[in-house]
């Protein structure tokens, strides 16, 4: 179910779509879980013509722009948001009803209250705009970036990367561990935005299956998780389970402490080391591959950085997949570090600033 706006007029259009948020927000959060079904003219408006400015980044079937809402006619009061079109690589899922998925997924109560998931506002199915045909989606969602683009930026603190490491293994606990199991197999850094308070939100499910979703969702044929982050035992043997999502989870983890994303343009053209293969390379046991840079910041820990080093190795342990953790060891090894401590403090001391205000 969804809320139409059909009116024939691109400025009405768009003007009854910010209409709509502003009517279902309160205290300047979107609360109706109903998403607006609006309009390309929309998406356009909302990027200012998709202007290169306000490009965010790639994702496995599209691109991620960041958008300014109006809240006022005059344009006076704005919402800052994302918007995610696909593009026709996304025609191998779902028979190209991807969008359709998507809003089903993200609908649902079963998940549409996680933090850590894409609160969908709008979205677009068989549009058209100024660069083609156009599906795309409106997230609620104020980016700071993309985890792909952030990793390796000296700004992005020790304390930050654990938080990020943190909440995404929640995340993927609650989606593999619940009453109907989900497995994302898409799980990429370039996927994952974080917000102004570096919080990772999953913005992409292209390749999710379970629960609502049902089974396998993309073309027969087709055998590709995202590139940089494929798991290898599933390359090598086409079993789809749900330790590929943890062998990717350790990716994430390991670009998280190393500094170190995959360029996928030079994985293609230079046939450069994926993660992977560095990590196995460079590892050795009881020492970490934590970046230089991160040792100096005021809140490392040697003894955590070791521990995330070999907790990152066992995910991504290559010769018996199902001797890999699940999510719930994972989250349960990142709650023992030291940083979890400082995490707290932090969220309290947020929580009492808040409270204040």
């Amino acid at each position: 179910m969804a809320l139409e706006i059909s009116e024939s007029q691109p400025l009405v259009k768009i003007r009854r779509f910010e209409e709509e948020v502003v009517r279902t927000q309160i205290d300047n959060k979107w609360q109706s879980r109903v998403p607006i079904s609006c309009t390309s003219d929309v998406l356009e408006a909302l990027t200012d013509n998709f202007k290169e400015e306000n490009f965010i980044g790639l994702t496995t079937f599209g691109k991620v722009y960041r958008g300014k809402l109006k809240l006022d006619p005059t344009g006076a009061e704005t919402r800052d948001v994302t918007v995610k079109i696909w593009d026709d690589k996304v025609d191998v899922i779902d028979d190209g009803k991807v969008t359709e998925e998507e809003v089903k997924f993200l609908s649902h109560p079963n998940v549409n209250y996680h933090p850590n998931l894409a609160k969908l506002i709008g979205f677009c199915s068989d549009g058209y705009c100024t660069e083609g045909p156009v599906n795309g989606v409106v997230y609620d969602l104020n980016p700071l970036d993309s985890l792909y683009n952030h990793t390796a930026k000296d700004n992005f603190s020790w304390i930050q990367r654990i938080k990020v490491a943190l909440e995404f293994a929640k995340l993927l606990e609650f989606l593999h561990e619940g009453e109907y199991p989900f497995m994302v197999f898409n799980i990429d850094s370039a996927n994952i935005m974080l917000d102004q308070a570096c919080n990772p939100v999953l913005i992409d499910f292209g390749l999710l299956s379970g629960g609502m979703m049902g089974g396998q969702r993309f073309s027969q044929g087709f055998k590709h998780m995202s590139l940089g982050y494929c798991d290898t035992y599933y390359l090598s043997t086409g079993i789809k389970r749900i330790w590929s999502d943890v062998f990717s989870y350790g990716l994430i983890l390991l670009g998280l402490i190393a500094k170190r994303v995959d360029l996928k343009e030079d994985l293609v053209k230079y046939m450069y080391k994926t993660l992977d293969e560095w990590a196995y390379e460079a590892y050795k046991p009881h020492c970490s591959l934590v970046h230089d840079s991160l040792t100096k910041d005021k809140d490392y820990d040697e003894f955590d950085a070791i521990a995330l080093t070999e907790l990152a190795m066992r995910c991504i342990k290559a010769d018996n997949a199902e001797e890999r953790p699940t999510m719930s060891q994972v989250v349960k090894c990142l709650k023992n570090l030291g940083a979890f401590q400082v995490l707290k403090e932090n969220a309290h001391r947020d929580k009492r600033m808040k409270l204040s205000e």
